[in-house]
């Protein structure tokens, strides 16, 4: 090797090995907001009454059911208070992407995440029920975010309660269900169903 370019081809591989170096670090990086959104929430048994029984359901029907309960810790990285600006039922709390759920939904006031999904009764149907925990001190900055998103998303009011609405229902352009949320006290709980045959007045009689 000629001793003159030793000194220049040790320079190219020295900057090579930094570059390499900073090329590994940068998808550590971005993705440790997906991690920190992960790892801030912890799974926890939900009370029984909590939750709906499957009997108040189908009482007579065969049935499985699927539930996760977190609790949302302070150390959820900071990001902007759920809802986000969608009106699909299918995807309340209005909180994805789910990289970004935890922190949405802490930063809106929710201590608590419940989802509870009951699949029986035949012809496929299904009832999520999912039920959000406030923290005392931003209940009712919460309730009311989540009362005007579901107002701004076309829903009618069902249920009054001290001049303002607590049940709202989110129909289809067949006038079906598709969400139905009551805003009450420290808590949001909200029924979603799945397949034919549901009726505003079987969801009300099963919220209550």
């Amino acid at each position: 090797m000629n001793h003159r370019t030793a000194p220049a081809l040790l320079a190219t591989l020295a900057a090579l090995t930094v570059l390499a170096a900073c090329t590994n670090d940068k998808p550590t990086h971005e993705a440790q907001p997906s991690t920190q959104a992960i790892t801030c929430t912890t799974e926890y048994h939900a009370p029984d009454g909590d939750l709906l029984h499957p009997d108040s359901v189908w009482s007579q029907a065969p049935y499985t059911r699927s539930e996760t309960s977190l609790t949302l810790s302070a150390s959820c990285p900071q990001g902007p208070a759920a809802p986000s600006t969608s009106c699909d039922p299918a995807e309340f709390p209005w909180s994805a992407p789910d990289e970004l759920r935890a922190a949405r939904l802490r930063a809106a006031g929710v201590e608590t995440w419940i989802k509870s999904t009951i699949t029986g009764g035949g012809a496929g149907q299904g009832l999520t029920q999912q039920v959000l925990k406030l923290r005392p001190a931003e209940a009712s900055a919460a309730l009311n975010r989540f009362r005007d998103h579901l107002l701004q998303c076309g829903a009618t009011t069902v249920v009054e309660a001290d001049g303002h609405p607590q049940v709202l229902l989110i129909e289809d352009q067949e006038a079906k269900p598709k969400l139905l949320v009551d805003l009450a006290n420290d808590r949001i709980t909200a029924l979603t169903p799945a397949g034919d045959g549901w009726t505003k007045q079987q969801l009300l009689q099963i919220q209550h």
